[in-house]
């Protein structure tokens, strides 16, 4: 049995939090239930797509069902061409990093390549999207791609940069390519899938430069030089260092 003064201070307590003054934790009260800012990975349905690792939305394929077919076909689709183009030894490689798959994820507007648990923690998202690629858009996913082809290989290059690649983001002699082409202002000015001029998105950084010029070596990109036999003539010595870092056997291209 507790004492009177003890069943008062407990009265006082009461009275404090009901007016908002005081957060009070009462032994042998029922835990209150901790709400995580985004969907927790039991949340997701994990599939096998082309030998990738694919974690599916659960909500996401119950709410939009044909909206989510649609998007894990061409999933499908771009993951396929990528294991016809690109080395066996690198597609191995690029298996290991798998895919999350949203409706509508909102800190990102299509696709991305998450490097690190640290920054997805910090932005209220689900820490076990890092070292993983994720469709964050299904819709701008489908409709991006049109003049993206090469979309989601571009995403997975990033986690063969950060993961393969010799010092990962670091890379000495992409850093030094990446400056060539700068100091030679190759890609200034130069034409996009639209029709337009304008400054490659290459440019961007060591992280876009390999990742760009990578769609245009093994697929199309949406920036010049678009395909291989350009890359080699516009950039010949970001397309040896290619060669080299993909491993590619001159015997089949691959």
């Amino acid at each position: 049995m507790c004492s009177f003064r003890h069943f008062l201070a407990l009265v006082c307590l009461a009275i404090l939090a009901f007016v908002g003054m005081l957060p009070v934790v009462v032994t042998g009260a029922e835990p209150t239930e901790v709400k995580i800012p985004f969907e927790p990975t039991d949340q997701y349905a994990i599939r096998e797509v082309e030998g990738w690792k694919v974690f599916l939305n659960r909500k996401f394929e119950a709410d939009e069902p044909e909206l989510c077919a649609e998007t894990l076909a061409l999933l499908k689709v771009q993951l396929y061409q990528i294991t016809r183009m690109v080395p066996r030894e690198a597609v191995a490689r690029l298996r290991k990093i798998p895919a999350w798959v949203e409706l509508a994820e909102p800190h990102h507007p299509c696709m991305c390549y998450h490097p690190d648990a640290g920054w997805l923690r910090e932005h209220d998202m689900n820490p076990d999207k890092a070292r993983c690629i994720e469709v964050a858009n299904a819709k701008n996913f489908l409709t991006w791609t049109k003049q993206q082809p090469w979309m989601v290989f571009h995403e997975l290059a990033h986690g063969y940069h950060h993961q393969v690649v010799e010092s990962g983001f670091e890379n000495g002699e992409l850093a030094a390519a990446l400056a060539a082409a700068k100091e030679e202002r190759l890609y200034e000015d130069v034409l996009h899938i639209n029709g337009r001029r304008q400054r490659h998105y290459a440019l961007t950084n060591q992280q876009e430069y390999f990742a760009e010029q990578s769609e245009a070596f093994f697929g199309t990109n949406d920036f010049y030089p678009f395909v291989r036999s350009e890359l080699e003539r516009h950039d010949p010595r970001m397309f040896a260092l290619l060669k080299k870092l993909w491993e590619v056997d001159s015997r089949d291209g691959k």
